[in-house]
């Protein structure tokens, strides 16, 4: 009898090492096996455009094979709830935003995930600025003779869609200000800025890409950017505080995130390969064409940022009362 409890005794022992090694082993190899990136918007938009810019040269960097999955749907919900479900092994990243690990948070009455705790943040991609742009048709400059057209007429303003980073900073926009705006939500920056070129609304609130390819035109002009500073794409634009009016940070920011069970050391390759990345000249040469900025961040900066934006949002979207089904 003891003879047998010595041998089981040795045997789970041998076991446990073995285990130890091999899940090491496994770790230390990663990746083995094509690595999918999953944008939550559809194919075209500046989401999509950043998935697949970072699945190429992150999986350069990381000698591996990458798979771009478009799963759309429900402002980036349907998206986000997939990966939060997929397995923790390091095979699945979500090109998450400002709106799947920001305001969806607060918008949404039912979230099928929870963005503080169904991921881990891997690392920041980029941050494009929410700029104001106005119809040439009103033959304004600036914010100052926004604000004194507006106490004689009635504005309205386009964004993305409701709820939306274009749709809050409208909003914060209108409470800093006292200007009275109708809201005039789209699908997408495009056609709102489309419908400010002819006139159909006054202004917009869009992404910078957006606006800028559109700048040229001569039917539309950006007059302030939603950040602390100028936007590298935009360097003769002020910025809203340039013009008077603070508390106008406003983004649309963009990070990798894995299910909250992923290893750490995983997170670390991944992190460091997206650092390595964002360094690559026609990284931020693709970044600059889209009006994004690279912004590094470690997987406990992203973490602290995401989190800070949840509140931050929310106590917007609590204070303008707006929630989505």
């Amino acid at each position: 009898m003891f003879g047998i409890h010595r041998s089981t005794i040795f045997c789970r022992f041998l076991m446990a090492i073995l285990g130890g090694v091999l899940t090491g082993t496994s770790f230390a190899a990663y990746p083995e096996k094509p690595i999918t990136f999953v944008s939550p918007y559809a194919v075209g938009g500046a989401n999509d455009f950043l998935t697949r810019l970072m699945a190429k040269y992150m999986g350069d960097e990381l000698k591996s094979r990458t798979v771009v999955d478009n799963k759309t749907g429900a402002n980036g919900i349907v998206g986000a709830a997939f990966v939060a479900k997929s397995a923790a092994d390091g095979y699945t990243l979500l090109m998450g935003n400002s709106a799947t690990h920001g305001t969806n948070s607060t918008l949404y009455k039912k979230l099928p995930y929870d963005a503080k705790n169904d991921f881990k943040p891997v690392a920041m991609v980029g941050s494009v600025p929410i700029v104001l742009v106005v119809s040439t048709k009103l033959n304004i400059s600036t914010v100052k003779e926004l604000i004194q057209y507006g106490t004689s007429h009635k504005l309205s303003f386009g964004s993305s869609g409701q709820g939306g980073t274009g749709h809050l900073t409208g909003e914060a926009f209108k409470a800093a200000t006292g200007l009275d705006a109708v809201h005039i939500p789209y699908k997408g920056d495009s056609p709102a800025v489309t419908d400010t070129m002819g006139g159909q609304v006054d202004m917009a609130f869009v992404g910078t890409a957006s606006a800028i390819s559109q700048q040229n035109s001569g039917k539309i002009k950006i007059i302030a950017v939603a950040s602390k500073a100028r936007a590298s794409s935009l360097p003769d634009v002020p910025t809203f505080a340039e013009q008077g009016i603070s508390n106008m940070d406003f983004s649309q920011w963009y990070a990798l995130f894995v299910p909250a069970a992923t290893p750490d050391d995983i997170i670390q390759k991944l992190s460091d390969a997206n650092k390595v990345s964002l360094k690559n000249p026609e990284v931020k040469k693709s970044l600059a064409i889209q009006g994004a900025d690279a912004i590094f961040r470690t997987p406990e900066e992203l973490n602290h940022f995401y989190q800070s934006e949840i509140e931050r949002f929310g106590k917007i979207i609590k204070k303008l009362d707006i929630t989505l089904d």
